[in-house]
């Protein structure tokens, strides 16, 4: 089993709280606080209007050092023994959602923080990048018992190949991200997109020109 951690979960107060509180006190704005750190103004503006969030390394990192308070997100993976540890390799979490259902519509896709897996691991999953790789959540009960919702996936955006079988993140003619298991169809430049809870969800065959592929699912964690 993979030993994870959410980076930045040590502190009193999550980071944003702390960010909104010292922009506060130095009384500037989020665009001046954008121009001194080189962190962009989307990300500040999401962490003043979501004070529970967090944000990925770097950017952390330069919105600390603008503002002289601590940025601890590297201290909470230390604390586990990761730290430092070159073993070990950090996959983005994002605040998006796949739907295995309907679909969900998505807008935000920034990382809001990161996994860390032993590297021997990863690689057994895949020999893409970390980069490549991304953590997203599920919603819906279409691909039960495989996935539930609220389970989190890891995506790997390097494999977007619909001609071999397997769990896949998709966009099919929207905005909309779907988790769907792909098979082969009838019918040449088709393949059959299905539901593991085929007793409610039915398979359907679409068109290749008519879905968008964002990745394969390669791991899956959940609740006990």
């Amino acid at each position: 089993m993979a030993m994870i951690c959410f980076s930045g979960q040590m502190t009193t107060k999550p980071f944003a709280t702390r960010v909104i509180e010292a922009i506060a006190a130095k009384k500037i704005s989020a665009a001046e606080l954008s121009r001194m750190s080189g962190v962009s103004y989307d990300i500040i503006n999401k962490l003043k209007q979501r004070p529970e969030s967090s944000t990925n390394a770097d950017a952390g990192r330069k919105l600390a050092a603008a503002l002289g308070i601590e940025w601890d997100g590297d201290v909470a993976v230390t604390s586990l023994g990761v730290g430092g540890n070159t073993d070990f390799d950090l996959v983005n979490v994002y605040d998006v959602q796949a739907g295995a259902g309907g679909g969900v519509v998505v807008y935000d896709e920034e990382a809001v923080g990161q996994l860390a897996f032993p590297r021997g691991y990863l690689r057994g999953l895949t020999r893409a990048n970390p980069d490549h790789l991304g953590i997203i959540s599920v919603k819906g009960d279409s691909m039960l018992p495989t996935l539930a919702d609220d389970d989190v996936v890891m995506v790997d955006r390097s494999k977007c190949d619909l001609s071999y079988d397997g769990l896949f993140v998709i966009r099919d003619g929207g905005d909309a991200l779907l988790v769907k298991r792909i098979g082969r169809a009838s019918q040449r430049g088709f393949v059959t997109i299905i539901s593991d809870n085929r007793n409610i969800y039915p398979s359907v065959e679409k068109s290749l020109q008519d879905i968008e592929v964002v990745g394969r699912v390669i791991w899956r964690g959940g609740k006990v």
